[in-house]
């Protein structure tokens, strides 16, 4: 039998995580904050198709989104997932000059 001791880590709670593993990519541990703020939610439409929509904010795509994608680059998970999408989408800041006035046009208020 293989010894896999050289694929699995421990964290400090003792618990064991495979070093190809999705979750200790796309997070590894830290002590900056996390260079994006991230959320999925699953959904079932219950005829077989069903999937998750990943959603995540960051300041830079690079420091963000990219370098996350990057470090999956083998990660353990890839033979299960099919991307069918996908998108960037730029929010303002709030408070900022040209989103207000973008609003105020919608609105009529300009």
């Amino acid at each position: 039998m293989p010894d896999h001791r050289e694929h699995v880590a421990t964290d400090p709670n003792g618990r064991v995580t495979p070093l190809d593993s999705h979750v200790r990519l796309a997070a590894p541990d830290r002590r900056d904050p996390p260079p994006l703020v991230r959320r999925s939610y699953n959904y079932d439409r219950g005829s077989g198709d069903s999937g998750l929509i990943f959603s995540c904010f960051q300041r830079d795509l690079a420091t963000g989104f990219e370098a996350v994608q990057k470090r999956l680059e083998g990660e353990a998970m890839a033979k299960y997932i099919l991307t069918t999408g996908g998108g960037y989408f730029f929010v303002p800041p709030p408070g900022d000059a040209w989103i207000d006035g973008l609003f105020a046009q919608a609105t009529g208020n300009a």
